[in-house]
């Protein structure tokens, strides 16, 4: 009897066992499942992703694997520069990366020192777009179509603080400094035919000599941007005084080559800059750069006196 009861004792123990086997296996094979059904699930959501992604860039017309060659001169932030390394810092570049991110189109950076060699490579139609913050003026929109302005800005006149110069009336026969180039050029030229100063011209992209020029009392102004002139204030931890006086009000904007895929290209572009515009990306590096929010500079071309295409 004792044997007895050992033999049922031990086959109830293996039974047992047999039975806590058999849930733990049937618990790994739902777990295994498991797992399987939300990789799934997370496939199947990025692919969903993925499509309507697609499918929002075909709404909005946008082509597909466009590759775009931005021509910049690439000497100065913040508006655009390349160092020796070969990478892309300041506004544009920022911007540029975030249109590529957003069609998933290959951004393709050209360098050409100076305003005149950019454009010139649109000409040469060695460039799909030149961007390097420029500004909207009716030259260049006779030339090239323009896209839809990303910034605004203000050409002025700068000078020491302690400067008896108050006025443009002021400037008469004094020498007055401007970046060659630049949309202040012009006007800032016609201006010391008129009033009587000299103008004297500094090339490239970065006005930090003129500015220095003005405190060192070799220059009595320099003609520039309100943003270009924060940014140095910002950077040297040194002050110039406004004239009250601006030269005029400008949008800062893309071009294009008048032609039907440069039109094309523009108006896709004008696609993305919208949707960059409402999300706040294009506002949160001008604050970066800029120190404000500068979109808020912005007035429709139609105000400025320019009709664009």
């Amino acid at each position: 009897m004792k044997r007895k009861g050992a033999v049922l004792l031990t086959a109830v123990i293996l039974g047992f066992a047999v039975l806590l086997g058999g849930c733990g296996s049937s618990s790994g094979g739902s777990s295994a499942e498991s797992g399987k059904a939300s990789e799934g699930s997370e496939t199947a959501k990025s692919g969903e992703e993925s499509s309507a992604k697609e499918q929002e860039k075909a709404d909005s017309g946008l082509a597909k694997d466009r590759s775009v060659r931005v021509v910049t001169s690439g000497s100065g932030e913040p508006y655009s520069l390349i160092d020796d390394s070969g990478k892309w810092t300041g506004i544009d570049a920022e911007i540029w990366e975030a249109i590529g991110e957003k069609t998933g189109w290959k951004i393709e950076k050209l360098q050409a020192t100076g305003s005149g060699a950019t454009f010139g490579q649109l000409d040469a139609g060695r460039a799909d777009v030149a961007a390097n913050c420029y500004a909207v003026n009716a030259e260049r929109t006779k030339k090239y179509l323009v896209s839809d302005p990303y910034y605004g800005d203000a050409q002025c006149v700068v000078v020491k603080p302690d400067s008896e110069i108050r006025s443009f009336d002021d400037l008469r026969g004094k020498r007055v400094g401007v970046l060659n180039g630049q949309a202040a050029q012009q006007s800032i030229e016609d201006m010391g035919k008129e009033k009587g100063f000299e103008v004297t011209l500094y090339e490239g992209d970065n006005g930090s000599a003129g500015y220095q020029d003005v405190l060192l009392g070799r220059l009595d102004a320099f003609a520039s941007t309100d943003s270009a002139v924060y940014k140095w204030e910002n950077g040297t931890k040194q002050d110039l005084r406004f004239l009250d006086e601006r030269l005029y009000a400008n949008d800062v904007a893309y071009y294009f080559p008048r032609t039907e895929e440069g039109k094309k290209l523009r108006d896709e572009v004008n696609v993305v800059l919208a949707g960059l515009m409402e999300d706040g990306t294009i506002t949160k590096i001008i604050e970066k750069y800029m120190y404000s929010d500068m979109t808020q500079n912005i007035i429709p071309y139609s105000e400025l006196g320019y009709t664009v295409e």
